[in-house]
């Protein structure tokens, strides 16, 4: 059961649109949030070079008068930066507790991934809720990026948001009415079902469990003796992996229903990530819940490469689910 959420916000509109979908799932698992800001001085590093050539030349004459000197030094920004994020967290969690979600706030220096993980780890929070492409090109934020590395270095679940979804984050008010649990009939796939569940009943919603069968290949018999061998009937073997993909799926279903969740099986043929992303998008307040190697580079594991290619689509909120270390 979740209930300690942390959500990295920049002060962008987009960061910000992720607070609504956080926010309901702590109020529905009697939760709270943790609300960060992560300031990188690195992002002032340049303004500094400049700010300081301005310095030594500031006996120079412009038209002749004296060159205004009047920039602050890059620590005094950062200061006064710390304080404003404050301000507007502080604003945002009042309204959060007004309307009876829980949330404290907190501004830190640092790598923005970095520093993420190690709150996450150090609050030891159940969840982490981010958005997935960086608003704001004045700052480096939490975005993007941000956001792959902190998926391929947590071991604690993320949330994404990809800015397609904020006007539908905007629509359901982050009401979560289905959950889409994509599997693939390994154990890795089946970490995500046990928090996916969770959710569903603290929210009500509905579940989805989905299986997704790839197209088989198969060989033309070119006349070479021994190609005919490799030939074989493609609709018997489709009909037989979408009955045994069913047969896999109802079983989840009946372990749904006992748990007083209302679910539901559905079996597609195709590309896999292609395929949850249409099954999400056929009602309004989806998520998918899927589980992820949590490998980085090359040594991503194919559901993690599903993993990826379904939040970049941007059609629905994903809660990744780490496979543990």
């Amino acid at each position: 059961m979740t209930k300690k959420i942390l959500v990295p916000l920049d002060g962008s509109t987009i960061s910000q649109s992720i607070v609504s979908w956080a926010g309901e799932l702590a109020r529905a698992m009697d939760g709270e949030l943790r609300l960060l800001t992560v300031i990188d001085p690195k992002d002032f590093e340049v303004f500094e070079a400049v700010n300081n050539s301005v310095f030594e030349h500031e006996n120079l004459s412009v038209f002749g008068g004296p060159v205004e000197t009047a920039a602050k030094t890059p620590t005094d920004i950062i200061d006064a930066l710390g304080i404003q994020f404050r301000i507007e967290l502080e604003a945002k969690a009042k309204a959060l507790g007004k309307a009876g979600i829980k949330a404290e706030v907190k501004i830190e220096y640092g790598s923005p991934a970095e520093v993420i993980v190690a709150e996450a780890k150090t609050q030891n929070v159940d969840m982490i809720a981010m958005t997935t492409r960086r608003g704001s090109a004045l700052a480096r934020g939490i975005l993007g990026s941000v956001t792959d590395r902190v998926l391929h270095s947590t071991s604690v679940p993320v949330l994404t948001l990809h800015p397609n979804q904020i006007g539908n984050a905007m629509e359901s008010n982050g009401l979560i009415r289905k959950i889409v649990i994509p599997l693939d009939g390994s154990e890795l796939s089946e970490t995500a079902v046990r928090p996916a569940l969770e959710i569903a009943r603290a929210s009500k919603a509905d579940v989805t469990f989905l299986r997704v069968v790839n197209t088989p290949l198969y060989a033309f018999d070119s006349g070479v003796l021994g190609a005919g061998a490799l030939l074989y009937d493609r609709e018997i073997e489709m009909g037989t992996q979408e009955e045994g993909a069913m047969a896999y799926l109802k079983g989840l279903v009946e372990e749904a229903g006992l748990m007083g969740i209302k679910a539901h099986a559905t079996v597609r043929i195709g590309n896999a990530s292609l395929q949850i992303a249409s099954e999400s998008i056929t009602d309004s307040g989806s998520i998918v819940v899927m589980a992820t190697s949590g490998a980085s580079g090359l040594k991503r594991w194919v559901i993690g490469s599903v993993a990826d290619k379904v939040i970049r689509s941007g059609n629905v909120p994903v809660l990744v689910i780490p496979h543990a270390k």
